[in-house]
């Protein structure tokens, strides 16, 4: 649809009907008009403004040769479209806008302004100053060249007014756009980058939150070590304080009296009924060895000093500072008890290698030596 005529239709004449009838267009054949339209009729080579109620038998009606339609909005925006050429093989596209408004239909239609795009469009290419303006600039500098292109072109419009017939048009904005590959190109550009931004945006959210799970993991292993170290604390100072009772008991039992340190070690916690009964027998066949071996070391020693003496009567005589009678009959009962002694040395010997023997036979189905029971 054209602006600011809608339409024109051309109208065939009307036939008689009859003798007495007079002649009448129907209404129904005309172009049906809008609130904002009016209806401009061509007749006998001029142009009548339509009513808004329309009469078949008026003679600019019924003679009528066409009609217009006529769009009578008040600032109708109409748009003209140029093109200038950038610094490169591309031109900008740049769409000036105007506000249109009819004031005098017959006029419009009488200079037959069916289009005013078109009319505009060859306003605008009349400023030839507009036309260098892109050639110092590359596509991607559109948003310069805007501002530009809108103070030459709102200087132009002022100073020359665009002159169509029976409208009134006022300059009403500008857009400077580089060509549509262009755009797509950098929409898809602007695309990717938001993309990136947005899944790097992602990423880093993502690292952040699991940053954060690490340290709260890490934060609840190093409590959790804090509980274990503080129990492990706990339990070594009850255990100790435990030893500590523990040894403070085997003490005392010890300082308690003569024996009680054998009777300890015959009962250490952990051995058998059996285990206990071959201690305390080892303990008492150790106190048997320890008593017997104690009357044989004292019987040596007397002995050895028996002995010392009679050398000691012996050199005596020999210097004549004894009796003869009497020194004989000294060294002889001296020389009776050494035999006595050597006769009780040969019988006890048997006796002694026989015991040591059977106690060695024993520490061998214990499970523990002797160095054991001492402790």
């Amino acid at each position: 649809m054209t602006y600011p005529v809608v339409s024109q239709v051309a109208l065939d004449p009307v036939a008689k009907s009859g003798f007495l009838s007079r002649p009448r267009r129907q209404i129904s054949s005309l172009p049906r008009q809008l609130p904002h339209q009016r209806l401009v009729f061509e007749y006998d080579g001029a142009f009548v403004l339509g009513d808004r109620r329309l009469h078949g038998d008026d003679p600019h009606i019924l003679h009528a040769e066409s009609v217009s339609v006529v769009d009578m909005t008040k600032d109708q925006p109409v748009t003209a479209h140029v093109a200038i050429r950038s610094a490169g093989a591309h031109y900008f596209h740049v769409a000036v806008m105007f506000a249109c408004t009819v004031d005098d239909p017959v006029e419009v239609v009488r200079s037959g302004l069916t289009n005013a795009e078109e009319h505009l469009v060859t306003y605008i290419k009349g400023y030839h100053k507009l036309f260098e303006l892109g050639r110092d600039h590359q596509l991607d500098e559109a948003h310069e060249l805007w501002t530009k292109v809108h103070a030459q072109v709102k200087a132009y419009t002022t100073v020359v007014p665009s002159a169509l017939p029976g409208m009134t048009v006022r300059f009403a904005g500008l857009d400077l756009t580089p060509p549509e590959v262009i755009a797509r190109g950098k929409e898809q550009y602007e695309t990717s980058i938001f993309t990136i931004r947005g899944e790097h945006g992602v990423q880093t959210e993502r690292r952040k939150l699991e940053r954060d799970y690490e340290l709260d993991e890490q934060e609840h292993l190093q409590y959790k070590s804090r509980g274990q170290n503080d129990f492990t604390r706990q339990e070594s100072s009850a255990d100790l304080d435990h030893q500590i009772a523990d040894a403070t008991k085997v003490r005392n039992f010890l300082t308690s009296g003569p024996g009680a340190a054998d009777g300890y070690f015959a009962t250490l916690p952990g051995l058998g009924t059996q285990q206990v009964a071959d201690r305390v027998a080892a303990l008492g066949d150790r106190e048997y060895h320890d008593v017997r071996r104690e009357i044989e070391r004292d019987h040596e020693l007397r002995v050895a000093r028996e002995k010392a003496r009679a050398d000691v009567v012996r050199a005596a005589i020999q210097q004549g500072l004894f009796n003869e009678t009497t020194g004989k009959e000294l060294l002889s009962s001296f020389d009776r008890a050494a035999g006595e002694e050597r006769s009780y040395s040969a019988v006890e010997q048997p006796a002694r290698q026989e015991y040591r023997a059977e106690l060695i036979t024993a520490q061998d189905d214990d499970t523990f030596m002797e160095e054991d029971v001492r402790g």
